[in-house]
C-alpha cells in the first residue's frame, strides 16, 4: 500500500502545483489572453501546463529563477522556473514521506515522472500545434526526434536529481 499512496500523491501534488504555477505566470506575468488564445491553437496544450516541469532539466531552471534576474530586467520566466523547480521538489518529498521504504519512495517518485513524461510525449505526438510550440520551447528544435531526445533526457536527469529528496525523507534507514 506504501507504493500506491507514495507515487498517487506525489503524482496528484506534481499536477496540481505545475497547474497552479501555470496559472500564476499567466496571471502576473503574460496575461490570460494568451493562456486562451494557446488553449484555442492547441487544446492539448493543457498537458503542458499540467506536466510542464518535466519537460525542463532543473539546470535550466536555476538559470532564469537565480542567474538571469542578477543579469537582466527581464524576470518573465522567474514565476515559472521557481514553481518549475518546486513543484518536483514536493511532489518527491511526498513520495519519500508516504513510502513504507526507501525503494517505495523512489518508485513512486520513478512512476510519476515515467507518467508525466509520456502524457507530454502524447500530446506531442498527437497535436502538431504543440509540437511546433516545443519546438519553440526547446532552442528552437524541429521535428517529433528531437523534441523527444530532449523530453527523454529531462526526464532521466529529473528522476536522479530530485529522487534525492524521495530518499532523504523516507522512513526506514540502511545502517
Amino acid at each position: 500500500m506504501g507504493f500506491g499512496k507514495s507515487f498517487l500523491l506525489s503524482l496528484v501534488a506534481f499536477i496540481g502545483l505545475n497547474f497552479i504555477v501555470s496559472i500564476l505566470y499567466f496571471a502576473l506575468d503574460v496575461g490570460f489572453d494568451t493562456l486562451m488564445d494557446n488553449i484555442q491553437n492547441a487544446p492539448l496544450m493543457i498537458i503542458y501546463y499540467l506536466f510542464g516541469s518535466v519537460t525542463s532539466v532543473p539546470s535550466n531552471n536555476m538559470d532564469w529563477a537565480i542567474v538571469q534576474p542578477l543579469f537582466n530586467e527581464d524576470n518573465t520566466f522567474l514565476i515559472l522556473s521557481l514553481g518549475y523547480l518546486v513543484a518536483p521538489i514536493i511532489a518527491a518529498i511526498l513520495a519519500g514521506k508516504f513510502a513504507e521504504s526507501k525503494f517505495q519512495g523512489f518508485a513512486g517518485w520513478l512512476l510519476t515522472v515515467i507518467v508525466s513524461t509520456v502524457a507530454v510525449v502524447i500530446g506531442v505526438f498527437l497535436s502538431p500545434t504543440l509540437e511546433l510550440e516545443f519546438g519553440k520551447l526547446f532552442y528552437n528544435w524541429t521535428g517529433f526526434e528531437l523534441i523527444l531526445i530532449y523530453i527523454i533526457i529531462s526526464c532521466v536527469v529529473n528522476i536522479v536529481f530530485y529522487s534525492f529528496f524521495a530518499l532523504l525523507v523516507s522512513k526506514t534507514e540502511y545502517y
